[in-house]
């Protein structure tokens, strides 16, 4: 069975004041968590779900101040850059809680940057998620790695293995 946690009770790791014109990596505090061997949860749409199956002992999150920005482009080449509008975030966000439903996971709590510690044996993050698809790339499996309930299920059990 799957269990989902998405730490509504957990303080955010470092204090934010106002929106910056910042992508999330370079924010202060993101900075400063990095240097302490965090590492930002992928953006991915197929890994909207992770921090809330990631082990509480390994992540956290800060207030998400950092700015996105839309580039329009006209014959490929880019004509303009502009920030996201509140209206643009609230649709994304709602994109990804639609992807949550689909693999039956609540809804995430909106405005936080997460991030995660590796598991204790040292291996990255992205070593972990790359365990993770390892066995969905196989023709033969079963698994289809996308925001779908079998999914979550696998990467779970492949967190909680890692992590004992």
């Amino acid at each position: 069975m799957v269990s989902f946690d998405w730490g509504l009770d957990e303080p955010p790791a470092a204090p934010g004041d106002g929106r910056v014109a910042l992508p999330a990596a370079d924010l202060p505090e993101v900075v400063e968590l990095v240097g302490q061997g965090w590492s930002l949860a992928p953006e991915e749409p197929l890994w909207v779900f992770l921090p809330a199956v990631w082990p509480r002992t390994h992540r956290t999150w800060v207030a998400d101040r950092s700015t996105r920005w839309v580039e329009h482009s006209r014959d490929g080449v880019v004509v303009e850059r502009v920030p996201w509008s509140a209206d643009l975030y609230a649709e994304i966000e709602s994109d990804c809680n639609g992807l949550l439903a689909e693999a039956e996971v609540p809804p995430r709590p909106a405005n936080r940057l997460w991030l995660l510690k590796p598991p204790p044996s040292g291996i990255s993050v992205q070593a972990v998620l790359d365990r993770v698809l390892e066995p969905t790339l196989s023709p033969d499996s079963e698994i289809v790695p996308s925001c779908n309930p079998a999914f979550v299920s696998h990467t779970q059990s492949t967190i909680n293995t890692l992590f004992s």
